[in-house]
């Protein structure tokens, strides 16, 4: 989104001072802007924000730990609706296109990698860094006032925050990416969405450990950015047409006949007994071991699918959309949701979980029971949309004043992580792959950190340790690595004069 004024925005404060400079902000809109990118990656945050608004249900009772499920589980018709509301691809692919403009102005001006990833990564973490400091307060104070009842949801307060892990990652290669895109289009999309695949078959169908599975974070993620390089170069729309057909056909193909699920977000329960799994219509017996598995969590072949249809739909409607974004008043609106977006993503589970406080503080928990399984559901379905409309009405009242006071966190400068580093991390004559190394290794550190922090929460903070597939996990720990990454690769930006060419992934010495 067009800045305010630049890095100084941050002097725009105040809960009374986001009108002013949103309206700003439209009307200063450079003519060449592609505003497409601005709308949609501010509205796939949007979406997932209502997602999980509408999807979240919480038993609580009056003695004992908060227990947190999934409405669609109720509800199985409403899984239908994620197919509308997973929009996460949508991000990653206009992400990676927006990233690409600006590799390539960086490239032309000859500003190197290390430098380029660091200006992505210091803005990117600037919300997430006031977030975590904040947080880890709240959490605190929360588990000695409300006591321990309140961990479960402590534990998935910071799920947001894993697309921000995964795109860093994703971000880290994608210089590389561009360089191979440059070379050949088709050869990313060969390696990158077979071996995708393969991995998802293998974890669903033919029983490998689910860990193998996690390598599709990457694999789905990085094939799903691929797809925002051809936005820059006017494909034919048929071609988008026809990509979008087959993909949406062979997904639904995918879930009427194969083992996966038709929901494209976690649900309770969703297991995979290898012992008898069905496969158009036949149960066979495949060896394996007994573990929970989604279309999300690793990214299944059903989402890959899922992202390229999304991913398609927007190169379709490409000049609908810029005709409708060059309306006054939906830029305006647009911008004011590109705004905010971030501030809105990082910080709605806070308003979920403040606004669930209340409630039952107030003596009007949520009229959910446990069911069979031990899993929430509602009482009565008037009787929990009654209630839930009182939710919404508070939800609504603690979000805004956390979107008011966090917005500007996004832009607002932070001592030390702004300013330039003093001294250099590697000697003067240090040959440029090493730089590229240390850059990649910090950015796991990052990357790595952030989802470390948001796959086990705050509960417990910060002496709490969780497993998480057999591993133990720490969000202290979590936080060192994405402070500790993000100094490294911060020191990487003071380079000597005499650096080599090499330094700079894709170039060709």
């Amino acid at each position: 989104m067009t800045t305010i004024g630049g890095e100084r925005t941050g002097v725009l404060m105040g809960m009374t001072a986001l009108l002013p400079p949103v309206r700003a902000t439209a009307d200063s809109t450079p003519p060449g802007r592609d505003r497409i990118l601005d709308a949609v990656r501010g509205f796939a945050l949007l979406v997932v924000v209502f997602g999980h608004l509408l999807m979240a249900v919480v038993y609580w009772p009056e003695q004992g730990e908060a227990r947190i499920g999934n409405l669609m589980a109720s509800y199985p018709a409403l899984q239908y609706l994620t197919w509308v509301l997973q929009v996460m691809p949508i991000f990653f692919a206009f992400g990676g296109a927006a990233s690409v403009i600006a590799w390539r102005k960086a490239d032309a001006g000859d500003v190197l990698y290390s430098a380029w990833m660091w200006g992505r990564m210091r803005r990117l973490l600037r919300p997430v860094l006031w977030y975590l400091a904040l947080m880890a307060v709240f959490s605190a104070v929360m588990t000695i006032v409300v006591g321990p009842s309140l961990d479960p949801l402590l534990s998935i307060i910071n799920g947001p925050l894993w697309f921000l892990g995964v795109y860093t990652l994703t971000l880290l290669f994608l210089p590389f990416m561009w360089w191979v895109h440059q070379h050949n289009r088709a050869v990313a999309f060969v390696v990158l969405i077979p071996l995708a695949i393969l991995d998802s078959v293998g974890v669903t169908v033919l029983g490998w450990p689910l860990w193998i599975g996690f390598l599709n974070y990457l694999l789905v993620w990085l094939a799903i950015q691929q797809l925002g390089f051809f936005w820059a170069e006017r494909t034919r729309h048929r071609t988008w047409v026809l990509v979008a057909v087959v993909t949406l056909v062979a997904n639904v193909a995918l879930v009427y006949y194969g083992p996966w699920p038709m929901s494209l977000v976690g649900l309770p329960g969703d297991v995979l007994d290898y012992n008898q799994l069905t496969i158009l219509g036949t149960t066979v017996d495949v060896p394996g071991f007994h573990g929970e598995y989604s279309n999300m969590a690793p990214p299944s072949v059903v989402l890959l699918l899922h992202g390229i249809t999304l991913v398609s739909l927007v190169f379709i409607a490409r000049q609908p959309l810029e005709r409708l974004l060059h309306r006054p008043r939906v830029w305006l609106v647009t911008t004011f949701m590109s705004m905010t977006a971030m501030s809105l993503y990082i910080w709605h589970l806070l308003a979920i979980v403040l606004s669930l406080t209340t409630l039952r503080q107030l003596g009007f928990p949520p009229p959910t029971h446990l069911d069979a399984s031990g899993w929430p559901e509602p009482d009565s379905t008037g009787g929990y949309a009654l209630w839930f409309t009182a939710f919404l009405a508070v939800f609504v009242v603690f979000l805004s004043v956390l979107v008011l006071l966090t917005w500007s966190t996004q832009y607002r400068p932070l001592p030390v992580w702004d300013s330039p580093p003093r001294f250099g991390l590697l000697p003067v004559r240090a040959p440029g792959w090493l730089y590229v190394l240390l850059v990649v290794v910090s950015g796991v550190m990052v990357g790595s950190g952030i989802l470390v922090v948001a796959l086990i929460g705050f509960a417990g903070f910060p002496l709490h340790n969780a497993q998480w597939s057999g591993v133990t996990l720490n969000a202290l720990v979590g936080i060192v690595l994405l402070i500790g990454g993000s100094f490294v690769m911060r020191a990487l930006t003071r380079q000597p004069l005499s650096r080599q060419p090499v330094d700079r992934p894709g170039s060709v010495t």
